[in-house]
């Protein structure tokens, strides 16, 4: 990976909260891959696999989503032959207008199109606002040594 490569990946993510958040669909071919797995499960979601169950699970608006996803602190590294990404989350509860936050963990591989975003688990760092999740143990196991 050179520098443009690492700008393109920070633009991806950038992407990603504009994708989730637009009432229309337009953008999600811009972040995921057509076979992306999006990993809710330490959220209390579910696996979504595939772009276009990804992109349903996002059409169902604001609630049960929050109003607006922001990305930070982004890493890229490249590891045992792909290139990870880890980045903090940060949102408003709608309920009561506190901050919620935790980490994206991102497998993200370069396509004709540019760079996508293959594999991604959500994983809360405060759990007990997600009511179905209870516990925050699922997560990247490759990161393990990088928390």
């Amino acid at each position: 990976m050179d520098t443009r490569d690492i700008i393109d990946i920070y633009q991806l993510l950038n992407m990603y909260g504009h994708a989730v958040d637009s009432p229309d669909q337009s953008l999600f071919p811009l972040v995921f891959t057509e076979d992306a797995v999006f990993d809710g499960r330490p959220c209390g979601a579910e696996i979504y696999e595939g772009r276009a169950a990804i992109a349903a699970w996002f059409a169902l608006g604001k609630p049960p989503h929050p109003p607006a996803h922001h990305v930070t602190n982004p890493v890229v590294r490249e590891e045992g032959g792909e290139v990870r990404v880890r980045s903090k989350y940060l949102f408003i509860d709608p309920r009561n207008g506190t901050g919620a936050t935790g980490d994206y963990n991102d497998v993200v591989v370069r396509t004709p199109d540019g760079w996508r975003i293959k594999h991604r688990i959500v994983t809360p760092r405060y759990p007990t606002w997600f009511p179905k999740a209870g516990v925050a143990e699922v997560g990247n196991p490759t990161d393990a040594a990088a928390q």
